[in-house]
């Protein structure tokens, strides 16, 4: 029978040769990870943006502006808001893409012609909201007080115009909402209210309301 100290030599090779595979110790170089949180479990997945066409300014100059003869607003309405121009009725003078590389890939709309000098534009979902995502949210790093208030920053909601910008030699203006057409946050957009003047001393501002075609098509 070996004695001790012969058997623990014999067995000197083999442990190093597991060291060296792994099997033991660790190397102070390198970080200790988590193991990721199993689907399921509680750990929430973002949902990545639908990949869609993406406009240039270039290419919205360049594409031809079509449109319908406006008219009466005849469509929406359902649950009582007031109705908007049918989508294949929207004039010309307004169109709109789901992305725009000049808004970050956001949605825009382009307004020219009688609306170059529009107030103010934002997009409405079917529950005629133009504050989304609610407030609570985080979108645009705003508090829940801050969204939740009177007259939030434009930031605070995705429907409302973050930059705006002259196309065209100043012929047509390009305003950039909050997310792309094609994200989750657009889903539920079914128009575009554009405010032509403001009256703070009255609730009866000329407004005209234009239905999409879809958050994720483009009109006109």
């Amino acid at each position: 029978m070996k004695s001790r100290s012969a058997l623990f030599l014999s067995l000197i090779p083999a442990l190093l040769l597991a060291t060296s595979c792994g099997g033991g110790g660790s190397d102070s170089n390198e970080e200790d990870v988590p193991d990721p949180a199993p689907i399921g479990d509680g750990a929430a997945l973002p949902t990545p943006t639908p990949v869609g066409r993406v406009w240039t300014v270039t290419e919205i100059e360049s594409e031809p502006a079509t449109g319908g003869s406006g008219g009466t607003p005849l469509c929406g309405g359902e649950l009582g808001f007031k109705r908007c121009v049918c989508a294949p009725d929207v004039p010309s003078y307004v169109r709109y893409r789901p992305a725009v590389v000049e808004c970050n890939g956001n949605a825009a709309a382009i307004l020219s012609g009688p609306l170059l000098d529009a107030f103010s534009i934002v997009v409405r979902d079917t529950q005629n909201r133009d504050r989304w995502p609610a407030a609570g949210s985080g979108f645009g790093g705003c508090s829940f007080e801050t969204a939740d208030s009177e007259s939030p920053p434009a930031a605070c909601s995705a429907f409302k115009v973050q930059q705006k910008f002259s196309i065209l030699a100043g012929s047509a203006k390009v305003y950039c909402f909050g997310a792309s057409g094609y994200s989750e946050i657009f889903a539920d957009a079914a128009r575009m209210t554009v405010k032509l003047s403001d009256d703070p001393f009255s609730n009866n501002d000329d407004i005209a309301r234009y239905c999409l075609a879809g958050p994720d098509v483009p009109l006109n």
